[in-house]
């Protein structure tokens, strides 16, 4: 039966009910879908060109790993950088 299925797995402590789902093939879902994915098309670009792992959660927790990263990449172009020798 089409419909008939609710979740059964409990919310994690602190998540609030969301008061039920977007119905499908509405406007609003196709925007929500498009923020989403647009948001892992920017992380998949991050992950193959940076490097960038994260296994955190918390836009806080992100942030933070991604700026940390973000460092060190550039920390290493630097020290590239400073290999090349200068001309006269």
């Amino acid at each position: 039966m089409r419909g008939s299925a609710a979740p059964i797995i409990p919310l994690r402590k602190g998540r609030k009910e969301t008061g039920g789902r977007i119905a499908r093939h509405t406007q609003t879902w196709r925007d929500l879908y498009r923020r989403r994915s647009s948001v892992e098309r920017e992380f998949g670009r991050l992950k193959h060109e940076y490097g960038l792992v994260v296994r955190v959660r918390g836009l806080s927790k992100v942030a933070l790993t991604a700026g940390l990263c973000m460092l060190a990449r550039l920390g290493l172009a630097l020290q590239r950088a400073r290999t090349v020798p200068l001309e006269s």
